[in-house]
């Protein structure tokens, strides 16, 4: 049993799950779900991971050392890797920003048709079709069953539209 960066850094994300599940103990029940829902099989993981770490198991390595089970290529141009990059980051700063300013549930409606049209160029009935089901699906999940309350956009505020 060695002491090594990576049972370190695992022993470092038990203490954080080890919190993150105790100091939620005290909170209401709908409060608490989260945070118990995330942490209690995070923690069961991370001690896991803890023990593997200190006995000094490791992953076994395939011959060609691939990280995922299928890829495209070996190398990619950076120019176009850039591209994506941006693109990317793209998509999720107009859906912080469309958050902000419509609020979630308008925002994540409007994030996955203009993602489904546009960056996906997918039909103008699947996108609607999907957009729906998404958003419907979101709003029994969160907002009927678990009554989570989201704030209102800026926009949304500003014109008195809210509730």
């Amino acid at each position: 049993m060695k002491i090594r960066p990576p049972a370190i850094f695992s022993f470092c994300a038990l203490i954080f799950f080890c919190v993150f599940v105790y100091l939620a103990q005290d909170w209401r029940m709908q409060a608490r779900l989260y945070p118990w829902t995330i942490g209690v099989p995070m923690l069961i993981l991370a001690i896991v991971q803890v023990i593997l770490d200190l006995k000094g198991v490791k992953a076994k390595q395939s011959s060609d050392a691939t990280p995922m089970d299928y890829q495209f290529s070996q190398v990619t141009d950076p120019v176009i890797a850039r591209k994506r990059t941006i693109t990317m980051f793209s998509w999720l700063v107009g859906f912080i920003f469309g958050i902000w300013l419509l609020g979630f549930p308008i925002a994540i409606a409007l994030m996955m048709f203009t993602y489904l049209k546009f960056q996906g160029k997918e039909p103008w009935v699947l996108s609607i079709t999907l957009t729906v089901i998404a958003w419907v699906s979101f709003w029994i999940l969160f907002v009927r069953l678990l009554n989570l309350p989201f704030p209102e956009g800026l926009l949304i505020t500003w014109l008195g539209l809210g509730a």
